[in-house]
């Protein structure tokens, strides 16, 4: 198992550049050498950190009781302040990656940031854009079962359809609307479709680059569904490269055969930091496969994707 890359590190928070190949959480296939496992050992490694509770007055209710019921009551809500902003003994992995997607994941190191981050995703206020690489062409059962829509939003807020077939490639930095929802496909359960008994889900998608055939994407998922990026690619009728899952079979001789996983990988991550509540905007450098495979096949896309990261990670 690879060392943890960590983005970003404080008391309450822990930010990681996920490697792909890599299972979050422990399951009867993988027992054990998941992201959780190394979390775990990396926690232990580091130890406590030098954080001490905020020395506080005595509430004003307190002032007529006796000494020892004051002391009794300053003793609990230490004890409060320790549960919830003290370092969690098994830190909470508050998302989820794909195995083979890499890239951004936020980690709650005590009670309350736990909880802070688990409403924002809640109320869909945590942003998580992806890169993603896709060709045209997808498997017949990856047609949606139920309505999809497709729509283009336009400079005034409305939402216009779109014909992703004709109007993909031109859209370049319009935000394309991809709204459908997502179930287990009843013929096979390792994957998702659109189906009329699934859970609602919204992607926002957005064209940056297109060459060779190929068309460099960023993502963002509003709701969490598993596979929804992937799911959602597919019934478009574009999957991402190198998903053996969700796109037609690989064949030797072409670029996708250079990939051994899906070209997709989440770069940014933006969110409201615990405790002080600032906009903080985290960015996980692309992983070494998929470089390699965009400047060999998809240069246009490398050049774009370094520009972007770049660009973020100075804001």
């Amino acid at each position: 198992m690879p060392p943890l890359s960590v983005i970003y590190r404080d008391h309450h928070l822990l930010i990681l550049n996920k490697p792909p190949d890599l299972v979050m959480h422990p399951t009867y296939k993988h027992a054990d050498g998941t992201m959780w496992d190394a979390v775990l050992a990396y926690q232990q490694e580091q130890g406590a950190d030098d954080w001490q509770p905020p020395d506080l007055p005595d509430e004003p209710g307190w002032l007529q009781a006796p000494a020892h019921i004051r002391e009794m009551l300053r003793q609990r809500r230490l004890e409060r302040i320790w549960k919830e902003d003290g370092l969690l003994e098994r830190p909470g992995l508050v998302h989820r990656l794909d195995k083979d997607t890499s890239g951004i994941v936020a980690v709650a190191r005590t009670e309350r940031s736990r909880y802070h981050l688990v409403q924002q995703f809640y109320d869909h206020s945590i942003v998580k854009r992806y890169f993603a690489v896709v060709q045209k062409g997808a498997p017949d059962w990856s047609h949606p079962r139920t309505t999809f829509t497709v729509s283009k939003r336009l400079a005034d807020g409305s939402e216009a359809p779109l014909d992703p077939d004709a109007e993909l490639a031109k859209a370049s930095e319009d935000n394309i609307i991809l709204n459908g929802p997502l179930q287990r496909d009843p013929e096979q359960r390792r994957r998702c479709i659109v189906g009329p008994d699934g859970q609602e889900a919204t992607t926002i998608i957005r064209v940056l680059a297109v060459e060779h055939g190929f068309a460099l994407l960023s993502v963002r998922p509003v709701t969490g569904r598993t596979h929804q990026i992937r799911a959602h690619l597919a019934a478009l009728g574009y999957p991402i490269v190198g998903d053996r899952t969700y796109g037609l079979p690989i064949e030797c001789s072409t670029p996708d055969a250079m990939l051994t996983r899906q070209f997709l990988h989440a770069y940014s991550l933006t969110l409201r930091r615990y405790p002080d509540n600032t906009i903080c905007t985290f960015i996980a450098p692309l992983a070494e496969d998929l470089a390699t495979w965009a400047e060999r096949c998809f240069p246009l896309a490398a050049q774009e994707i370094a520009m972007r990261c770049e660009r973020q990670a100075g804001q």
